[in-house]
């Protein structure tokens, strides 16, 4: 005898998807700030850093608040979802991936300081260090949402 499982909510699937959709987009893009962007910006000589900063800030801030719009949004509807469907497989990796989620932009916006005194040429190597420091974190984070997230969504039928 098989067992059926019960027809799954369409919409909590939806945001179940989005969520995974947004914490992948964050963790591709998290990976490329720490090997590819962080790197250049302050490896090597500090001539220049202030300059290359506040560029880099100008360019980066779009992407990253239209990134960290969207995963807040998905992480709003799959706990919305989560919480008014009654379904309760998948909630915990729910809430997991909706926490790193909100945990990156929240690690971004104190780090902000750091960026802003750079840009003022207010360079120090335990300033830098913890921005490196604070965006392996955030990968991290993201490396999390996106198994949790996938975890949530396999957990329905």
């Amino acid at each position: 005898m098989t067992r059926r499982r019960p027809p799954t909510d369409p919409t909590l699937r939806a945001a179940r998807l989005t969520l995974l959709t947004a914490s992948a987009i964050t963790l591709g893009f998290q990976s490329i700030i720490s090997s590819v962007v962080y790197p250049q910006l302050f490896d090597g000589t500090s001539h220049g850093i202030a300059e290359r900063q506040a560029d880099h800030a100008r360019r980066i801030a779009p992407v990253a608040l239209t990134l960290y719009s969207s995963t807040l949004g998905a992480a709003a509807w799959a706990t919305y979802g989560s919480l008014t469907s009654g379904e309760r497989s998948g909630r915990l990796a729910t809430a997991v991936a909706c926490a790193s989620g909100i945990a990156g932009p929240l690690v971004t916006a104190g780090v902000l300081p750091l960026h802003a005194g750079i840009a003022q040429e207010q360079i120090t190597r335990p300033r830098i260090a913890a921005l490196m420091a604070s965006d392996r974190l955030r990968t991290g984070l993201a490396a999390v949402g996106v198994v949790a997230a996938a975890q949530a969504l396999s957990r329905q039928g």
